[in-house]
């Protein structure tokens, strides 16, 4: 009896702390794992700990990949030069790049993650030397695949209009809700002196400079509205990359005793601050999906987040949403979730409702169908496969 098919997974960005894509990876391979898929699975790993509940899997291995350590062009060296080789080594059927990029030389059919394209629509947000190696790496890997996977339908619709000739190759496969936020009941609501909460990498894509502008406005009102005091703000997150502008607002409002910076947060120091905050704030000015939304809607959390792409798609409307770009605006929605008991209320319940229907093993399995098709066409003689429009 033939061997099942062998998937390869390019986890190479999955660090000692991951955030946004590294969780999404785990996330994605802990559901694949759950359920005997009719394939065999060879995960290439730097941080293969972060693996660990793969051990004893059936039909799972877990590859250590020491050459991609030590940074992003290690990783993307290592890409190009040493995995073509290493699938041809393992004998695998198929690549899922799980990475934007996917190797450019001869190699078994790729299937690539595209998680957002902030690199060509927000330039100014990402850093100079890795804007250039996506400008020409990521559209050459999209030529190459066999199919693309989309984290959201946003994300699925602006690879459409960026790059025309990928129509009828991308799979549309949502994430989920990050699974163990399902291991907490979702908390009590919070007292009136429970603090703002912001999540995230402290990079220009999260809006930070006008989150902060709208809160030292906000900061501004207390005395006039005599609503009593507003609350401090947190930010849980790691320092990012062209974060200068963010030294001096910070240091001001920590210098007032008003804000507080946490640094990376893993999961549970993360879901203390999820079950004891007033609401989470995530205005970003771009997300491919958006992880906190639906971890602080899973805690009971109420959320104010952009009315914008992904962030609408996954908060519909158990957020509060706003116009990103719109100081004034966010200063207003600062201030009405703070002092709008029913809508705290409200968003309370909806986002509960809303985090519940994010699931991973519907992604798992809408995952798995690219799988075999993208096999079965290859088995066939054909290059690529070809899905219904998203």
């Amino acid at each position: 009896m033939a061997e099942a098919p062998l998937v390869l997974l390019d986890a190479l960005l999955v660090t000692d702390q991951p955030t946004g894509v590294g969780r999404a990876i785990l996330e994605l391979t802990r559901a694949l794992a759950a359920d005997r898929r009719g394939l065999r699975f060879a995960v290439l790993a730097t941080h293969r700990e972060q693996f660990a509940f793969l051990d004893g899997v059936p039909d799972w291995q877990v590859v250590d990949c020491p050459g991609a350590r030590g940074g992003a062009a290690r990783k993307a060296l290592y890409t190009q030069t040493a995995l073509p080789s290493l699938a041809k080594r393992l004998g695998a059927a198929l690549i899922h790049s799980l990475q934007f990029v996917a190797p450019l030389a001869a190699a078994p059919p790729r299937v690539v993650t595209v998680h957002d394209l902030s690199y060509r629509l927000f330039p100014e947000t990402v850093e100079p030397l890795r804007r250039r190696y996506y400008r020409v790496v990521v559209p050459a890997s999209l030529r190459r695949a066999a199919a693309i996977v989309a984290n959201s339908r946003a994300t699925a619709a602006d690879i459409a209009t960026a790059f025309p000739f990928t129509r009828g190759r991308v799979a549309v496969t949502p994430f989920g809700t990050p699974s163990w936020v399902w291991d907490h009941d979702a908390a009590p609501p919070a007292g009136p002196d429970a603090p703002y909460l912001f999540v995230g990498t402290l990079e220009p894509r999260k809006n930070l400079p006008r989150l902060l502008a709208a809160y030292r406005g906000l900061l501004a009102r207390e005395e006039r509205l005599g609503a009593g005091r507003f609350p401090d703000l947190v930010l849980v997150g790691g320092r990012g990359w062209l974060d200068s502008p963010l030294r001096r607002p910070l240091e001001e409002l920590r210098a007032r005793g008003r804000l507080r910076l946490e640094g990376y947060c893993g999961p549970d120091r993360l879901w203390e601050w999820y079950a004891t905050a007033r609401a989470l704030l995530f205005p970003s000015l771009y997300e491919g999906f958006g992880f906190p939304i639906l971890e602080a809607m899973a805690a009971g959390l109420p959320v104010l987040t952009a009315d914008r792409g992904a962030m609408r798609e996954v908060a519909a409307d158990a957020a509060l949403r706003v116009d990103p770009l719109d100081v004034s605006a966010l200063t207003d929605a600062l201030a009405r979730i703070h002092l709008d008991e029913q809508l705290r209320h409200q968003l309370r319940v909806s986002g509960r409702e809303r985090a519940r229907l994010w699931s991973w093993e519907r992604t798992a399995a809408a995952t798995v169908a690219v799988y075999r098709r993208t096999i079965a066409a290859a088995g066939a003689g054909g290059g690529e496969i070809h899905v219904a429009a998203p």
